[in-house]
């Protein structure tokens, strides 16, 4: 007779260990681009803060939750640079505020640019080695939608730099609510299909 325990899909024991991490970062995300948006006249050097702290603190998670589910997880290697790719603009963007003037403002850009194009490809990778067909689905969404952005971003920073600095409250904004709802979402869906396996294991 086969042990139950040999039964359980490898999602349920992965939903366990990531899904909170992933539903925590969507709340920041979303949190960071509330704030970024009721306050769009703030200052660039407190963007490059706020962004610098949501960046650096993502990125540590992500580290975190890649190593936790590393013997699990065939793709957490992607995810594992991203943390790391992410922690290390949040970085950047924490010590850019001693810069001054437009050349600080567009350094700021640009690493928001960067981070966002690796952001969006290591988080493709990641996604597409996800078991659960839903979470891949949104995770891979998540990636193309970091991606997008960061080009439409670099585009912008290159045509108008002056005005791409004055919108950039809105639009980091707008991006982080759109994402961290992604994350969310991607997060609630892991934890229903782990709880609906693991009660059809129990009942078989």
């Amino acid at each position: 007779m086969t042990d139950s325990s040999t039964l359980t899909d490898p999602l349920a024991a992965l939903a366990r260990g990531i899904w909170l991490w992933v539903l925590v970062r969507g709340i920041l995300a979303v949190a960071f681009g509330v704030i970024a948006l009721i306050a769009p006249g703030v200052a660039l050097t407190a963007v490059a803060i706020v962004f610098g702290a949501y960046a650096l603190v993502d990125g540590i998670m992500a580290v975190s939750q890649a190593v936790r589910v590393r013997n699990s997880f065939k793709a957490w290697g992607w995810l594992l640079v991203q943390g790391i790719l992410s922690a290390l603009a949040g970085l950047v963007a924490l010590v850019l505020p001693g810069l001054v003037g437009t050349f600080g403002g567009l350094v700021v850009l640009w690493t928001i640019v960067i981070w966002n194009l690796m952001h969006g490809f290591a988080g493709i990778r990641s996604a597409a080695g996800a078991s659960d067909g839903r979470a891949k689905t949104w995770g891979i969404i998540a990636g193309v939608l970091t991606l997008v952005f960061g080009i439409v971003l670099g585009v912008l920073v290159l045509l108008t730099p002056g005005a791409t600095l004055l919108g950039l409250i809105w639009a980091v904004g707008i991006y982080a609510v759109i994402f961290g709802v992604t994350l969310v979402v991607t997060a609630i869906q892991v934890r229903i299909a782990a709880h609906s396996n693991g009660a059809t294991v129990k009942t078989a």
